[in-house]
């Protein structure tokens, strides 16, 4: 039998279930894993690691429920990393980053009926996931990622660092992973190990990571005084260094490119094996798309991109955070 993982958020419950029901009509053969099936008294982190580890295909359910949610983050990472991610989209909403350029399935609409186009899409995507398992051993989920060796060094003073956060924060968790990705570092949403440098602590932290932090001698940053780090990071990566743009952008590109002159860094209108930097705007060019990747490229959105420029060419720039 095929192990299906179902990850999603509580409040779509309703709608989860319709999927169950609907994909256990047509598939009776394939094993649906989905949060129901935790035993009472289990402990529910090691079930749904032990689900995890033994899934060939992993559904995330994105919603407005869901892209906040941290163990739907970390099971869509678990599928990322072992490519057998294949996500759906159940209300409008943008997706965390690092997830913006995997096509999701659009479930907006779907009524429950297993006739429907956008049900047939997800047979074939895991018919071809769970086809594929044989061939492609299951691995056991890891806390921590890889650290990211392909993408250039920025000698910010925060390459190969992992960061984890705990409690309640100002901002998105999905914000601050966009970031951590910016400065060559490794954003964690698992708990804290002896691999994690910095502990991000907001309001009500969880006792647990501060317990571990403690263990572990991680040192433990306030959110404010993780902005003001990362300021001095973004100063430091910036300067000389080539940044391109590509798509349609929310300010002249004449504008960003003087503004790219401030921080003393270098516009280009292409991409070479000399530019680091990609700020993405909407619709843009595969060719600079496929340039980013060829060359390991840190590629960002239009939006970071103008919230730093914003927090570094202010007097006071520790005011936007």
């Amino acid at each position: 039998m095929s192990q299906l993982f179902v990850s999603y958020s509580s409040k779509d419950r309703t709608k989860i279930k319709r999927l169950v029901d609907a994909l256990v009509q047509k598939h009776p053969s394939w094993k649906i894993w989905w949060d129901k099936h935790i035993p009472a008294g289990a402990a529910f982190d090691r079930e749904i690691g032990k689900a995890l580890a033994q899934s060939e295909a992993i559904v995330v359910c994105w919603s407005t429920n869901s892209i906040d949610r941290d163990w739907v983050l970390d099971e869509a990472l678990e599928g990322k990393e072992r490519d057998i991610l294949v996500p759906i989209a159940l209300n409008k909403t943008e997706f965390p980053f690092g997830y913006r350029r995997i096509q999701a399935i659009n479930f907006q609409r779907w009524n429950g009926g297993v006739g429907a186009q956008c049900f047939k899409e997800l047979e074939k995507a895991l018919e071809r996931k769970l086809g594929s398992s044989a061939s492609n051993p299951v691995k056991k989920p890891s806390k921590v990622p890889a650290k990211r060796h392909t993408k250039r060094k920025l000698s910010g003073g925060l390459d190969g660092k992992t960061i984890v956060f705990t409690g309640t924060l100002a901002q998105r968790r999905a914000d601050h992973a966009e970031k951590v990705e910016m400065v060559g570092a490794s954003f964690v949403n698992a708990g804290v190990t002896s691999n994690t440098d910095y502990l991000v602590v907001g309001k009500n932290p969880g006792a647990k990571k501060l317990a571990d932090a403690k263990r572990h001698r991680t040192k433990k940053l306030s959110e404010k005084q993780w902005h003001r780090l990362l300021n001095r990071t973004y100063r430091r990566i910036l300067e000389g260094r080539q940044i391109a743009f590509t798509g349609r952008l929310e300010e002249d590109r004449n504008k960003q490119f003087k503004k790219v002159k401030r921080l003393k860094a270098m516009p280009s209108e292409s991409i070479t094996k000399e530019t680091t930097f990609l700020v993405v705007g909407k619709n843009p060019g595969a060719k600079k798309l496929a340039d980013a990747k060829k060359y390991n490229l840190h590629v960002m959105e239009e939006k970071l991109w103008n919230e730093i420029v914003a927090s570094l060419l202010r007097k006071r720039r520790f005011l936007l955070f």
